[in-house]
């Protein structure tokens, strides 16, 4: 049994979602007919006639082949060559077949012979208005995310609590008011660090408040700290909701490990800027021939579920993420949608005063940039640490780079001798 055939103008004129995935297959099979079982596998699902699967079923559920791509372009016989050859094969599906709902979407694209018979990677998507709109977005997005900082100008700066876990209540809060005495935006948790017996979330963003509170009375700044509420499903709303009534302005999930659908209630049920953390994510995009892409997987699934900001892994701190993966994650999140307000990316990962100029001139001032050790670790302390940071933002907004803003500026030039610059 085989999909239908379908143009890409037809399909967009249509109701129909344009997946596309890349595959290896053996020089001798057939790849039209490969691609064809892939459509029907995903969507009505049986390589037999059974009772039901009338021809009026497969026209409004059957998916269909809208391309298949040879890589490289081999137009005969004589070039095609090797035991393997890559496609690029692009199908419709139905969007009837799932709606505005996160895990559906994903068993559809990823589910069934993805999973069980044969080896393709998701690489890209094509959403129809109608769908893009049923889903919520981000609730506050980029100019959500400024208004409640307050900062309009410049990218954003934030700081993960380090050591990850360990640190009681109290010592964490010492930790966050040194930094936060530097003027910072933004202080969030580390991943690892969760609602645990030693150390509840309710606890920190009481005494982190307060931190915070005494800090602006020196700096001006009211630093916003994002707690981890990652649990399971019912915990973690409970835990979000009394979070934000004890005094947290934003919360921060990692969406792959608690699920996309439950980001989704989050954002609907919260009243506050969320967070996206990749936690986890790594697994779906890491092989070359399975899962999801990382543009897609850490950029357009959390923007769809509601993050407001969302975590991209940059090339520069260590882990091997393709520059163009990087870039592209970070478009997925902030470039305009019809229908979908943008996320703002926040890069993680090497951050630090050196790295400033890079980012800047790679994606513009809609960021915001991650920095652990080289705030806690700056030798005159994290709040020092937060100033080389500015200042180092200052200078790139300025054009000016950051080893002349340096003989100015001793936290920078401290911060660039240990650190050095990209």
């Amino acid at each position: 049994m085989s999909a239908g055939v379908m143009l890409a103008e037809v399909a967009r004129d249509g109701d129909y979602l344009l997946a596309t995935y890349v595959l290896e297959l053996p020089a001798d099979t057939d790849p039209w007919a490969r691609v064809s079982r892939f459509a029907v596998g995903q969507t009505t699902g049986t390589w037999v006639e059974v009772p039901g699967l009338t021809g009026e079923l497969r026209a409004a559920h059957e998916g269909r082949v809208v391309q298949v791509l040879p890589v490289p372009a081999a137009d005969t016989t004589t070039h095609a060559g090797g035991d393997t050859i890559s496609y690029l094969a692009t199908l419709a599906y139905p969007v009837v077949n799932f709606g505005a709902s996160l895990p559906q979407l994903l068993n559809t694209l990823i589910g069934n012979d993805a999973s069980t018979s044969v080896e393709a990677k998701l690489v890209d998507l094509q959403l129809p208005g109608a769908l893009e709109s049923g889903f919520g977005g981000p609730r506050f997005g980029i100019a959500g995310v400024r208004e409640l900082t307050g900062v309009h100008d410049r990218p954003l700066l934030l700081n993960m609590l380090k050591p990850c876990t360990g640190l009681s209540p109290e010592a964490a809060a010492q930790v966050f008011e040194a930094t936060a005495l530097g003027g910072i935006d933004l202080i969030k948790d580390d991943e690892l660090m969760g609602n645990t017996e030693y150390s509840t979330v309710l606890r920190r963003v009481e005494l982190f408040t307060a931190a915070a509170e005494r800090a602006c009375r020196s700096t001006g700044v009211r630093t916003i700290y994002l707690p981890n509420v990652s649990d399971r499903p019912d915990r973690m709303l409970q835990t979000a909701k009394r979070a934000v009534e004890a005094g947290a302005r934003a919360l921060m999930v990692a969406y792959t490990t608690v699920g996309l659908g439950a980001v989704e209630m989050l954002a609907d049920e919260v009243g506050v800027p969320i967070l996206g953390h990749f936690a986890g994510a790594a697994p779906l995009y890491e092989g070359p021939r399975t899962g999801i892409s990382a543009p897609l997987a850490t950029g357009l699934f959390p923007r769809l579920a509601g993050a407001d900001l969302a975590l991209v892994v940059s090339p520069y701190g260590g882990y091997p993420i393709t520059r163009l993966q990087y870039l592209r994650t970070a478009h997925q999140l902030a470039l305009p949608r019809p229908h979908l307000k943008p996320a703002m990316p926040v890069i993680g990962g090497g951050v630090h005063p050196g790295t400033v100029a890079r980012f800047v001139g790679e994606l513009g001032s809609d960021i915001v940039l991650g920095v652990g050790g080289a705030i806690q670790g700056h030798p005159d302390g994290a709040a020092a640490g937060v100033r080389a940071m500015r200042q180092a933002v200052d200078a790139a907004l300025a054009g000016v780079s950051a080893e002349d803003s340096a003989k100015e500026h001793s936290e920078l030039a401290i911060a660039l001798e240990l650190w050095g610059s990209l």
